[in-house]
């Protein structure tokens, strides 16, 4: 499986829409509402796939696995934090997550943008995804909770469980995910979710891309989105 930098994304999507390439230099201008927003029209959801590289052997697994781009179809995008650059399409291997690996619990990462994102609310444990209807929206995201996957194909079949949910409720009418009805479905399958605050989301995204930057590594997806 292959991954790129959101970095290398949004610079991708910012360059399409005004014919032209080359780096978005400065942070704050990457993740301005209208690049970001350049970048939305290729998903109609967006997940954050949060787990700690030591501690999440199950999803570290399911990753260097390579079905996420296909278990999350075209209309997903799903991020998730890589301990190395990934200027161009890098593949996930079983050299992929070790530097981060012996960060401490409350140093990795992912905690500090788990904690981010609950803003002053109590941060649900690691490992689980979280689902946005949109990069630019100020409003509530869904956590859903992955710590019952002990394996890799725990992972995998209820991610797979929840794509396919996000995938039937985004439909073909090129609204965003609605949010409220994912988290009733998510209730009917039995499958546990914690709201979010109302923190901005691109406001989050940046602090997270930073995190991640300050550790050298880089928030990645999945190739192939951009069309």
């Amino acid at each position: 499986m292959l991954v790129i930098s959101l970095a290398a994304l949004l610079e991708e999507a910012n360059a399409a829409s005004k014919n032209l390439t080359g780096n978005i230099r400065n942070l704050p201008d990457m993740f301005r509402p209208e690049n970001l927003a350049q970048l939305e029209r290729s998903a109609k959801a967006f997940g954050f796939l949060a787990f700690h590289a030591n501690g999440d052997a199950a999803v570290v697994e399911y990753l260097k696995g390579g079905t996420l781009a296909d278990d999350s179809g075209p209309d997903l995008m799903v991020l998730f934090t890589l301990d190395e650059p990934a200027p161009i399409a890098v593949p996930i291997s079983d050299q992929s997550f070790r530097t981060w690996a012996e960060l401490g619990m409350g140093a990795h990462p992912a905690y500090r943008m788990v904690r981010g994102i609950f803003d002053g609310k109590p941060a649900p444990p690691l490992p689980g995804l979280l689902v946005f209807e949109s990069l630019t929206a100020d409003g509530p995201a869904l956590y859903i909770p992955l710590a019952h996957a002990d394996t890799a194909a725990d992972v995998r079949r209820c991610l797979r469980q929840v794509f396919s949910l996000i995938d039937y409720l985004a439909g073909d009418s090129g609204e965003k995910l609605p949010l409220k009805k994912l988290g009733v479905e998510l209730h009917k399958c039995g499958l546990g979710y914690k709201r979010t605050g109302a923190r901005s989301v691109r406001e989050w995204l940046l602090e997270a891309f930073q995190i991640a930057r300050e550790n050298y590594g880089e928030i990645v997806s999945t190739i192939g989105l951009l069309r």
